[in-house]
């Protein structure tokens, strides 16, 4: 049997794309995902049952395992990206994964007040030690050459968390990494909240992003209602989240230029987003768009407004375009500099799951806008080069801008003058589950509902796979390169960490 027919063959839940196995059932799983492509999602725990998302299709497909003294057996021997969600949920809840290929903490590095800080009883704190300290693993520590790290403690500007690597003649040999630095607790917070402060709170787990993951978070609720919002507001969102992706790509485009010394060429990329941001503060009430999307619909100031702003936003970036695309080909040393740096190979994408703006410049065909129906009629994607390096991803991102501009083109007519808005939901006791094509690729958030509130929230990010494919891509690669790949590759401590 496949891996679909094995969890269908579980036992039925409320949730039509969801099934309750036993533990031999889910060892048969683990073996069959071995050679199934079935895509991963995600898996997660809630203190009783460890939780496993896929996607078939369009569709999600979940299977639900009950702990048998707190252990289960681990996907990871599978799905290598599981090994980081099953890190987390011993650190958490102290759900133990049998067999599983890295039992490294991930979270919790003795600086916590009590281990296992979710789990029915928590740890005792007499035995943490108070100060963090890197883990390597076996094939780390047999590995040879210098040792050297980046992060926040090797001075610098540098993102929250650790990078080791070998290094021999200042090039990288074997990397790994330390995270954990940027938890925030959201699970806990998520936890018997309103699906306002859930909302609130999802649209502040990623800089950048939050219209994506506000977005998919208020999509899973009202599909958990069974409620369907208004077209107008359906429209708004679609349009927020282009904005979010030509906002996000300029800042991307603007840092990669900057770590690569095209100081001419980043300074270009923040004045049009800047130019940018001042026409859409006044409209959506947030520079960063934060909280433009509710349950039940959106919020914005000036909802009339949203037709009016995407229209000038279209006329401005596509007139602008041509000129930052003519910089960033002819400005001395970037195309060089960045040209054959950090290739992913399409194993490496395909063994993780990695999909986006990094897969699709390595010429995979992957974006969840083409299974949303918000996007019928609007959006036909066109752009991307093949060879998955640097310089790949810098030109999919100014395509990507030029496509969003023109997607918003169209917005403006449909909005119009219109005012969209939000309706009130009545919460059952149900789960939902929605995603969307967020500026690295997919987000995905499932949601119980229970008494009206939200009991437990489980979001999806690249962020888990877009770490495991920077530590294969970064191998062979200049030391000083480091920060530029984490930053073409999207690399993000605060959406691993949550």
């Amino acid at each position: 049997m496949g891996a679909v027919d094995l969890i269908r063959a579980g036992e039925p839940t409320p949730s039509a794309w969801r099934f309750r196995l036993h533990e031999l059932a889910w060892r048969d799983l683990v073996e069959a995902l071995r050679t199934d492509p079935l895509p991963f999602c995600g898996l997660w725990c809630d203190g009783a049952d460890m939780h496993a998302l896929f996607i078939l299709r369009d569709a999600p497909l979940a299977v639900t395992l009950v702990l048998e003294d707190g252990r289960y057996p681990a996907l990871s021997p599978a799905r290598e990206v599981s090994t980081l969600y099953e890190r987390a949920a011993y650190d958490l809840y102290g759900a133990e994964a049998m067999w599983a290929r890295d039992v490294r903490p991930l979270l919790d590095h003795e600086v916590w007040p009590c281990s296992t800080p979710l789990a029915g009883q928590p740890g005792v704190s007499e035995a943490r030690t108070g100060l963090v300290a890197f883990q390597p693993s076996e094939k780390f520590v047999a590995a040879t050459g210098p040792v050297d790290g980046w992060g926040p403690a090797s001075g610098g500007v540098a993102p929250p968390w650790h990078v080791a690597f070998t290094q021999s003649g200042g090039v990288i040999g074997l990397a790994e990494s330390q995270s954990g630095y940027a938890h925030r607790g959201l699970a806990l917070r998520w936890r018997g909240s309103r699906a306002e402060e859930a909302c609130r709170l999802s649209g502040r787990l990623v800089a950048g992003q939050s219209v994506a993951h506000q977005t998919a978070l208020c999509m899973a609720v009202e599909n958990a209602c069974g409620h369907v919002v208004g077209e107008k507001a359906s429209q708004a969102r679609v349009a927020l989240l282009e904005m979010e992706r030509v906002l996000h790509h300029l800042y991307t485009l603007a840092d990669m230029a900057e770590r690569a010394q095209a100081p001419l060429v980043a300074a270009h990329c923040m004045m049009l987003r800047e130019t940018m941001l001042e026409q859409i503060s006044p409209v959506t009430g947030s520079r960063l768009l934060m909280d433009c999307c509710r349950p039940g619909g959106v919020h914005l100031p000036q909802a009339e407004q949203m037709g009016a702003l995407c229209d000038s936003l279209a006329r401005m970036g596509l007139a602008g375009h041509p000129a930052l695309q003519e910089l960033w080909d002819s400005f001395p040393g970037l195309a060089a500099r960045l040209t054959g740096l950090g290739v992913t190979r399409t194993e490496d994408l395909a063994r993780v799951g990695l999909e986006g703006p990094v897969a699709r410049a390595a010429g995979q065909d992957c974006d969840t806008r083409r299974l949303l129906g918000l996007y019928d009629g609007l959006w036909r994607y066109t752009a991307g080069r093949q060879n998955g390096s640097a310089a790949d991803r810098a030109q999919l991102l100014l395509d990507e801008i030029a496509e969003s501009l023109t997607l918003l083109a169209k917005l403006a007519v449909h909005l119009g003058d219109a005012a969209p808005g939000r309706e009130t939901l009545s919460l059952p006791d149900a789960e939902g589950m929605a995603m969307v094509e967020g500026p690295w690729g997919r987000v995905a958030y499932w949601v119980w509902l229970h008494q009206g509130r939200l009991a437990q929230v489980f979001c999806h990010n690249p962020a888990a796979a877009a770490l495991l494919v920077f530590e294969e891509a970064i191998k062979g690669q200049p030391v000083e390169d480091l920060p530029l790949l984490a930053c073409s590759l999207g690399v993000n401590a605060a959406a691993l960490d949550g």
